[in-house]
């Protein structure tokens, strides 16, 4: 019962979504400007940094509370699944008919508590992708990729983190299908641009 306790409240305290507690503060509605995703990149180009670093910290903020609840119930064990159901939860929100966001941030605070050995990885990839490419999509995505491979190598052995990666990994790159294709079609829009018609989470 504590189990499905857990997994429960972590998927429903991922459907926080801090892009809509900001556009309800501001009055200004983020799913009809720039991408339509109530994520800290749209709401940065919207609102601009103080509100995205706002929404970015809540979401992952989120993952780490949501890693945490199985602990907190006495069931630690389920911790990764505890991750993928605050990340779910965060994609598609029972409180917003499952129109949610792509889970980056929110993936990341679950990365702080569940296999923090591999930021020492994954953070300089996101930041060299964003860098050299300007898109803030593919840095998410590259870093995603790096997350099973990081936690194979510094976590051998821990087959429930290598699940929970690959499945995080998975659900980030499907969250960002759109982005993929207008990176091929020279359509996607970089962090710098104030303005964009659609974007990544």
């Amino acid at each position: 019962m504590r189990i499905v306790l857990a997994v429960v409240l972590s998927y429903l305290l991922g459907g926080i979504l801090f892009g809509e507690l900001i556009a309800l503060i501001s009055r200004v509605d983020v799913r009809k400007k720039g991408s339509g995703n109530p994520g800290a990149t749209n709401v940065y180009r919207i609102l601009g940094p103080l509100f995205g670093l706002i929404v970015l910290v809540g979401d992952a903020l989120k993952g780490i509370i949501g890693s945490m609840i199985g602990g907190w119930l006495g069931v630690p064990e389920i911790a990764p699944w505890c991750g993928l159901a605050v990340i779910a939860g965060h994609n598609w929100p029972l409180q917003f008919n499952f129109r949610g966001g792509k889970g980056i941030a929110t993936s990341f605070g679950t990365i702080i508590v569940l296999a923090p050995e591999t930021l020492l990885i994954l953070i300089p990839l996101w930041i060299i992708t964003l860098v050299l490419s300007g898109y803030v999509s593919l840095s998410s995505m590259v870093a995603a990729l790096g997350l099973p491979l990081s936690c194979l190598i510094l976590y051998p052995g821990e087959t429930n983190l290598l699940i929970y990666a690959t499945l995080a990994c998975a659900l980030a790159i499907f969250r960002h299908r759109a982005n993929i294709q207008r990176i091929i079609n020279g359509t996607e829009n970089k962090i710098l641009r104030k303005k964009a018609k659609e974007d990544h989470k």
